[in-house]
């Protein structure tokens, strides 16, 4: 399975007076994460599709990678809360072989060392705000456990490469 995964983008400080989920994007986190998606569309083909948390910053940054593939983002509640091996059965259930994630620290982090790094510590590799990783994970349809093979980082791309892809200077 290929699996790219995209972390929101800026999003507004947590305050106690406001639910965590309800945090949206600042107006430059806004701006970032349409670049980037735009940026990212440039060099990859349509996803099968695209699945989100159903946090607010997560899903504005979806909407904007939804607009940009002309494919409508899906809610999946494992992204929103995990934990990983739940994201990771939750994929194991999907038909699709081409699969944007849009998720949030340390889920995506933690999905790529389990999915592509077995032996490392869970926090080896660490997702920017409005960046992407492509890996091709070892995700078999209907399979009970987790994969027994570790998959392939093939890049990760940081905010201001994806934003220069988009053409901004």
């Amino acid at each position: 399975m290929r699996l790219l995964l995209f972390r929101h983008g800026i999003a507004e400080p947590g305050t106690t007076n406001q639910p965590d989920d309800l945090r949206p994007l600042t107006p430059l986190g806004l701006t970032r994460s349409a670049l980037a998606a735009q940026g990212l569309s440039r060099f990859i083909d349509r996803p099968q599709a695209i699945l989100t948390s159903s946090k607010t910053r997560a899903a504005q940054t979806a909407a904007f990678i939804g607009d940009t593939f002309d494919l409508a983002p899906e809610f999946c509640d494992p992204l929103t809360n995990g934990p990983t091996k739940k994201i990771i059965k939750f994929l194991q259930a999907r038909p699709e072989n081409d699969i944007l994630i849009v998720g949030h620290e340390p889920y995506l982090s933690e999905l790529i060392s389990i999915l592509c790094f077995p032996k490392a510590r869970s926090n080896a590799v660490e997702l920017k705000k409005a960046s992407c990783a492509l890996i091709e994970a070892p995700i078999r349809k209907n399979e009970p456990a987790l994969p027994s093979t570790s998959g392939i980082l093939h890049w990760i791309l940081p905010p201001r490469a994806l934003r220069q892809l988009a053409g901004e200077t």
